[in-house]
């Protein structure tokens, strides 16, 4: 019996340790991602900074911040999409008004702390639809052949 209950414990370990080596990768995949597919799109459109470590600290600090609540808001919205309380065309609306304000929020939080850059209001909204855009491909490319199947 105590073996049975030793390989539960390493079974959970080894779980936790693939989930913590998972969410860290993904972590990594998504900072690398936004940061130098932002470092190109916000300096052409009006992102100044005064060096190359100050931009990776900015999107470090933005990326921390707006993944949590990514996170949580998109749950919610899917939630009370696929419970059939909001049809697919308002679920859009309200997915782009979400993730517009939370990534506005995010720059505007994090402008604000670091004095190393700055970020013309215009390019902050700019930036939010763009990135937008960008992650609702992303996500249409590689949910497309999903729903195929």
């Amino acid at each position: 019996m105590s073996s049975i209950s030793k390989k539960n414990k390493n079974s959970a370990f080894a779980m936790l340790i693939t989930l913590i080596i998972v969410m860290a990768i993904s972590f990594g995949v998504i900072y690398a991602v936004t940061t130098f597919v932002g470092i190109g799109l916000m300096t052409l459109i009006g992102f100044e900074y005064n060096s190359i470590p100050a931009v990776f600290l900015f999107f470090f600090i933005f990326v921390c911040f707006t993944i949590p609540l990514d996170f949580i808001s998109t749950s919610i919205l899917d939630f009370v999409h696929f419970k059939g309380r909001i049809p697919e065309s308002f679920y859009k609306v309200l997915e782009f008004l979400v993730e517009f304000v939370l990534v506005l929020l995010g720059l505007l939080v994090v402008d604000s702390i670091m004095k190393s850059i700055s970020i013309p209001f215009r390019t902050k909204i700019l930036f939010s639809v763009l990135l937008y855009v960008f992650t609702s491909s992303i996500e249409y490319l590689f949910l497309k052949d999903k729903e195929e199947i």
